[in-house]
């Protein structure tokens, strides 16, 4: 059955290409989309990008692949968006994984849960770079590993403003009725907020937890890891192959 991987912040579909490789290798299906306004899709205005234009594109990419039960991995912001498409697409999808990744409540937008001091710096980077409508990638000691921001770095795109600040709101008539949902913290990247995050989750109904001794771009530095992590949690869950 198919996997649905989603990028987090600044990113494109091309950080999970070698996650993508291994997954299709083990004989998953296996997705993995650019959100509108980044990487290829950059040449969108970022005025007209949010949160909502990319829960549109994956609860979009779900129905009109006709995809059924969908294993969907979200990482960092990639959390904010399959939280509303599965909220949207809840009939499609088999479970969850959370990899490094912000999990928002009804009402709640990434700045919101990351915190005033975070949206400040972001806003005032926006203005910056292009007048407050798009926040570059910051440069952020011990996300990554040795010689993966020279790598990676060129490949980045600055990130539409609403996305960070546009709020996640269900739209369900059972909002509380999520699948089975997968935590994996990227333990060596400390502080963050995904430490807080995982603690939150660890305990909560419907929730199972795990971790990963990598940084937070963990799919880009660890795509051996992160694919063993997606196909074992896939197995359990008995999601089979195609």
């Amino acid at each position: 059955m198919p996997i649905v991987l989603v990028h987090g912040a600044w990113s494109g579909g091309w950080s999970w290409k070698d996650v993508a490789r291994r997954l299709r290798g083990f004989g998953h299906d296996v997705y993995a989309p650019t959100l509108t306004g980044l990487a290829e899709r950059s040449h969108v205005a970022p005025e007209r990008v949010d949160l909502g234009s990319h829960i549109a594109d994956i609860a979009g990419l779900l129905r009109y692949e006709d995809l059924r039960d969908a294993l969907i991995v979200g990482h960092s912001y990639g959390g904010m968006v399959i939280t509303g498409a599965v909220d949207r697409a809840r009939p499609r999808v088999k479970a969850m994984i959370y990899l490094d990744a912000f999990v928002p409540e009804s009402g709640q937008s990434l700045w919101d849960i990351s915190g005033p001091e975070r949206a400040a710096d972001m806003r005032a980077a926006a203005e910056k770079h292009d007048g407050g409508k798009s926040v570059p990638r910051p440069v952020t000691p011990g996300n990554t590993g040795p010689g993966a921001a020279e790598k990676f770095g060129p490949l980045f795109t600055a990130q539409p403003l609403g996305c960070m600040s546009e709020k996640y709101v269900a739209t369900r008539d059972n909002p509380d009725d999520w699948p089975p949902r997968h935590y994996v913290l990227c333990k060596a990247c400390n502080p963050s907020p995904f430490h807080a995050i995982a603690a939150r989750v660890k305990s909560a109904p419907g929730w199972t937890c795990g971790e990963i001794d990598a940084f937070h771009d963990a799919p880009r530095t660890h795509p051996d890891e992160i694919a063993g992590i997606i196909a074992a949690t896939a197995a359990r869950w008995d999601i089979p192959k195609p």
